[in-house]
């Protein structure tokens, strides 16, 4: 076969546009790998539609998004290099820092005191009516790793300690952050109580699993939590790879931008209609929640000063330290959207 039969053989089967690519013709878009837990879940639903709108494209990127359990893996994973960045809750940073494992804040998605709720067990509802009940009794959320508690850890164990129980006064039970995970610990038994974020948790009701105990929607019931406005979920890396990697890092924090600045003049059910959601009744819970919540996200990504301040105020409350002689702010590189007062 001649060079000229080869070629026309390729056209047919559409695949010209591959080997113009091969030959340079075309530079082949630039991979950027992010773990992010999920999939389509509340706080990273900005990260979720770059692909979908075609951001990273539109910047000669290609942005490749592995879905984790938890956030503490999907650091972990940048740590051992798996990935460039990885979407967590700024708390668990600190958590990695004294494990001796740097790792940084590049942006931030959200902050304040999550939509988190409790769930109790249906046929334990009439004996578990207040948080002080919990006591002795097992609770199911992402527990994170032997590197670090995971955020819903975190939080939790602080919102009992403001109702007077220790962390070693319930039983933990590790549950994966879906649904399933959800539901399969509340109908076996294996738990009595779930810990879970919306729309998560408006799913589990409206299906008839678990009756709410309490809510961190509810300013009253959380009147007691210190530091309601530290970070909540940020993008993160490490400083090797941000180093090594500034064009990467500049890029995903330009999508990120982008994807915010779209969002901006959306309605809720606009911007989850862009993502490929094949349960329509989860749709509608991410929607609805949105609808609820129409700050939850930064406007710009940037970090601020009361942020900061409610952050360290966080980690004292939960006990979490940092090395001797770090500071806080060491753990957020500001360059890339900036620190505002």
């Amino acid at each position: 076969m001649n060079r000229r039969q080869f070629l026309q053989m390729i056209t047919a089967l559409g695949l010209t546009g591959g080997l113009a690519a091969a030959r340079g013709d075309e530079p082949a878009p630039l991979l950027i790998r992010i773990n992010v837990p999920g999939p389509h879940l509340l706080p990273f639903i900005p990260i979720e539609l770059i692909p979908q709108l075609g951001l990273d494209r539109a910047l000669g990127a290609q942005l490749v998004i592995r879905h984790m359990p938890s956030g503490v893996p999907a650091l972990e994973r940048v740590v051992a290099g798996d990935a460039q960045f990885a979407a967590v809750g700024f708390p668990v940073l600190a958590r990695f820092a004294g494990k001796g494992k740097p790792v940084v804040a590049l942006a931030s998605l959200s902050s304040g005191m999550p939509p988190y709720v409790l769930l109790v067990r249906k046929d334990l509802a009439g004996r578990i009516t207040r948080m002080e009940d919990l006591k002795g009794r097992s609770i199911g959320a992402p527990l994170g790793s032997e590197t670090a508690k995971s955020y819903p850890r975190t939080l939790l164990e602080l919102w009992l300690s403001a109702h007077d129980i220790g962390a070693d006064q319930v039983r933990w039970v590790p549950t994966s952050i879906d649904f399933s995970g959800m539901y399969g610990a509340l109908a076996s038994g294996a738990v009595d109580a779930v810990f879970c974020e919306e729309p998560l948790s408006s799913a589990l009701l409206r299906a008839g699993h678990g009756q709410l105990l309490a809510s961190l929607n509810d300013a009253e019931q959380c009147q007691n939590i210190s530091a309601r406005g530290h970070l909540r979920a940020v993008i993160a890396s490490t400083p090797k790879t941000v180093a090594a990697e500034p064009q990467r890092t500049r890029l995903l924090i330009q999508m990120l931008l982008r994807a915010l600045d779209w969002m901006r003049d959306k309605s809720p059910r606009q911007i989850i209609q862009q993502l490929p959601i094949p349960d329509t009744s989860w749709a509608d819970d991410l929607s609805a929640a949105l609808t609820r919540l129409p700050s939850i996200y930064s406007a710009n990504a940037a970090f601020t000063e009361g942020e900061i301040e409610a952050s360290r105020n966080f980690l004292q409350a939960t006990g979490t330290s940092l090395p001797e002689g770090m500071d806080l702010r060491q753990l957020i590189d500001g360059r890339w959207t900036g620190i505002q007062p």
